[in-house]
């Protein structure tokens, strides 16, 4: 089975005024319902914070002023950031064998399972290639749910195959718990011997300027970090290029406007993903090196300028990290 995700490249932290509060959720769970585009990317019932990704800037402030006039949803929110994903670099295998005691019984599971990437929006693929008779339905139902869990943690991976090809059970043993927890172990294995990277989405800016504001744009580009491919004259116009990290591009659309006196156009769109700069990519004390996740999200320390009423600054913990599988 596949499943093509819509493209989400920006994200948010949502923190609800009062600590636990469900009302958050279940409103993303239904303006979700309405607008495929809104990804709930992290939720934790301890604290109710939400993470949620969008496919704009403008897109979030849409959701968030949602949240405030339909649902009268408080919260604090904090500023956009790129929404992260992790790549696969190779094809690997996992195994997982779960045993643990419970009631005076094991639990019994046993998963081996194949990851293959593929190109950036090939989606997910779950297949189930095991001998028959290998596993009861219900078995390979909680293991693809075990995976589902497993390449949402941290940095989502969604372009990948997930060949479940052998394993084995118990009568008595086994359970759907068990199995959903083998497969999320079996799928970290993989990923770990496959290899991964953390990328990023990368944006193309088109923008057609006057002559005289042109050393302007470039300038501003520049100081993104933009990678400036060419630049183009005729008559009066100029037409420059330039692909942009979406971490570096926020508010680009006002300063373009504010830099070309209100004359011209430009156009910024989705282009491709690329790995994140080796410095925001090293394996340290902070991260998970299985998929380059943060152990914990760690809350904006600046505020965005989308409105909603703002609690008081809450220094408690996000909770469980990683999530649990129970």
């Amino acid at each position: 089975m596949g499943i093509s995700r819509p493209l989400q490249i920006v994200s948010i932290l949502i923190t609800p005024k009062i600590v636990g509060d469900q009302t958050l959720a279940e409103a993303l769970d239904r303006l979700a319902a309405e607008d495929p585009t809104i990804r709930v990317v992290n939720f934790d019932s301890g604290t109710g914070r939400v993470v949620v990704a969008g496919v704009g800037e403008t897109h979030l402030e849409v959701i968030v002023g949602r949240l405030a006039r339909e649902f009268n949803v408080e919260a604090a929110i904090g500023r956009p950031e790129a929404f992260l994903k992790t790549a696969l670099l190779g094809s690997a295998t996992g195994e997982s064998k779960y045993l643990k005691p419970s009631r005076g019984r094991q639990q019994y599971a046993h998963v081996k399972l194949r990851l293959t990437p593929r190109d950036h929006g090939g989606g997910y693929s779950f297949e189930n290639n095991a001998l028959a008779n290998t596993f009861p339905q219900p078995f390979i139902r909680a293991i693809e749910q075990g995976v589902e869990t497993a390449r949402g943690f941290g940095h989502p991976m969604d372009d990948v195959t997930v060949e479940l090809f052998d394993g084995s059970y118990h009568d008595l043993d086994s359970s759907e718990l068990a199995f959903r927890i083998a497969a999320s172990q079996a799928f970290f294995e993989a990923v770990s011997r496959g290899r991964s990277v953390v990328v990023e989405p990368v944006m193309r800016v088109d923008v057609d300027v006057a002559i005289k504001h042109a050393a302007r744009v470039v300038q501003n580009l520049s100081q993104r970090g933009a990678q400036v491919v060419s630049q183009r004259t005729e008559t009066t116009l100029r037409t420059i290029v330039a692909f942009v990290r979406v971490a570096q591009i926020f508010g680009l659309a006002i300063s373009l406007a504010e830099m070309t006196k209100g004359v011209g156009t430009y156009s910024i769109q989705f282009d491709h993903y690329q790995p994140i700069p080796d410095e925001l990519n090293r394996d340290d004390t902070d991260r998970d090196s299985l998929v380059g996740a943060p152990r914990k999200p760690v809350a904006p320390r600046r505020r965005s300028a989308i409105a909603l009423p703002e609690p008081e600054e809450d220094d408690s913990d996000f909770g469980e990290w990683p999530p649990s599988l129970v």
